[in-house]
């Protein structure tokens, strides 16, 4: 059993004493959804891009990257009982060889602030599905990711888009959270290959296998 706790309800945009522009909080585990919006995979290779969604009535604010967790099983197989999994996460920019998305290098990591009901914000997961190197990185196989937004106790849980899973060999590479849908700063175009439904919808489904 895994236990999430939720912290209050989403941040306000207040003004400072003296009158001038609000002060945008951060984003809170209440005040926002994520959801999976693409997959691409080829050669081993896995992009996993994440969209993230303002539902609140307040704006808020988000700077660096998420923390997950992965909930599953080791292997291949998907087993009647998951569990917490241990996935090495390293911080990335991004843009270097293999992954999509990302922060071009120069330029700093972005504050993002996602306006009420409609602000979204975006980054990328990279890591690979196969077992390469000796010894072999151990894999895993997840239906359920646990998402933690900068600085928040608090936990979204994440389904991965129908007919897949989270599938990873060894750690991932974790891009910071940029402005818009496309994960990378500056923004690039989207696939069209992708789908977003709503909130609490997943996207629609990419075959896995498909090249990048």
């Amino acid at each position: 059993m895994i236990t999430v706790t939720l912290l209050g309800a989403g941040p306000a945009a207040t003004t400072d004493a003296h009158g001038a522009s609000p002060i945008v909080h951060p984003c809170a585990a209440t005040s926002v959804c994520v959801v999976e919006y693409n997959t691409s995979v080829g050669a081993g290779n896995v992009n996993d891009l994440f969209w993230i969604e303002n539902v609140s009535a307040q704006a808020c604010a988000l700077r660096g990257y998420v923390r997950t967790v992965y909930v599953g099983n080791y292997g291949y197989k998907r087993a009647k009982v998951a569990r917490a999994l241990v996935v090495a996460q390293a911080d990335s920019l991004g843009r270097n060889g293999n992954d999509v998305g990302g922060v071009k290098r120069g330029v700093k990591i972005p504050m993002v602030t996602l306006v009420p009901r409609t602000g979204r914000a975006s980054f990328w997961i990279y890591g690979t599905d196969i077992q390469v190197g000796s010894p072999p990185p151990r894999c895993i196989i997840s239906f359920k990711m646990l998402v933690w937004l900068p600085g928040s106790a608090s936990a979204i849980s994440v389904n991965p888009m129908r007919s897949n899973g989270f599938f990873w060999c060894g750690g991932i590479a974790v891009h910071p959270i940029v402005p818009g849908v496309s994960g990378s700063d500056p923004s690039m175009p989207l696939r069209s290959d992708g789908g977003w439904a709503s909130c609490g919808m997943n996207a629609t489904s990419r075959s896995r296998g498909s090249e990048n």
